[in-house]
């Protein structure tokens, strides 16, 4: 029995609760990664997993065994990385995870500069507004947005996320309202509004030092940031949206920031940026530190 295959089989269908996905992952057929699991509980004495026809569940030994061997597995395929990299020109693949719209806009075009430099390099780009956890899910580097995170990663800031109440000039003429517009005005005009992971994102409105939701009187919701860009050219609402995204859009004049009495936001009281996120372990592979300078260069907010 092939015992580091059985274990890496193991720790997926640990974390993932399914055969087929780890045999998708590992592009086997899921009796095999079934068949190494069972050799491994026979060499063990002891049953790690509960098998069902509906599902997967890891056994009370299960979650021991794989709380101590996690680790284990993960220095030994940074280990192997490291050393397969140190006396080649740096190869092989980089999975990136980033925010769409930061990643459309920004890190798809640098990533093609990269290329040219390091052409032996693949990349594996999932753009998601979905959470990633470092060290547990298949990703070598995140972006995102937000506060920077408490887990035990390394995260640099690459730009500030201020967000922006923004329309077009048409679409905040026709309101007839004056400005600067007030709470109520807000409410009553024609919002369009994001959906994160976890929903809606909601806005808020600060009023004599205190943050209160809006009760918006929303027209369009879209978890595709243009979808939402394209409804406020095309003078259907307005919207809250971090300010790097519509830079060309402002500068043209197609859109404008919307005078507010007070500040609007959708997080409130927070300092809040786009942060580049990596394991300091997985840096000393050459390709991954690379890929992180490289990102950082070129896309850190020098200010």
């Amino acid at each position: 029995m092939d015992k580091i295959r059985a274990l890496r089989y193991f720790k997926r269908v640990a974390e993932l609760s399914s055969f087929s996905a780890v045999a998708k992952e590992f592009d086997v057929p899921a009796s095999s990664i079934s068949r190494r699991v069972r050799d491994l509980e026979q060499s063990l004495g002891v049953e790690l997993l509960q098998r069902s026809t509906r599902q997967v569940e890891v056994t009370e030994l299960g979650k021991l065994y794989y709380s101590m061997v996690t680790e284990a597995i993960r220095q030994l395929e940074q280990a192997d990385e490291l050393v397969s990299q140190t006396f080649e020109a740096p190869s092989g693949l980089i999975r990136i995870s980033c925010l769409p719209s930061y990643g459309e806009q920004h890190l798809t075009p640098l990533l093609e500069q990269f290329a040219q430099y390091y052409p032996d390099i693949v990349f594996d780009l999932h753009y998601s507004d979905d959470l990633t956890q470092l060290g547990k899910d298949p990703v070598d580097i995140a972006i995102r947005g937000g506060y920077a995170p408490d887990e035990h990663v390394i995260a640099k800031r690459l730009s500030q996320n201020e967000f922006s109440l923004t329309a077009s000039p048409e679409y905040l003429s026709s309101l007839g309202q004056k400005l600067p517009l007030g709470k109520q005005a807000i409410e009553t005009a024609q919002a369009l509004q994001y959906r994160g992971p976890r929903g809606p994102i909601d806005w808020y409105y600060l009023t004599d030092g205190q943050w209160e939701p809006l009760k918006l009187s929303t027209h369009l919701i879209s978890n595709n940031g243009k979808a939402l860009l394209t409804a406020a050219l095309n003078h259907r609402g307005m919207f809250c949206v971090p300010s790097w995204s519509i830079c060309e859009h402002i500068d043209s004049g197609q859109l404008v920031k919307v005078p507010t009495e007070g500040k609007v936001s959708v997080s409130p009281g927070g300092d809040i940026g786009i942060f580049l996120l990596y394991e300091r372990t997985r840096y000393q592979i050459p390709k991954i530190k690379l890929c992180v300078d490289f990102i950082y260069t070129n896309l850190a907010d020098k200010e």
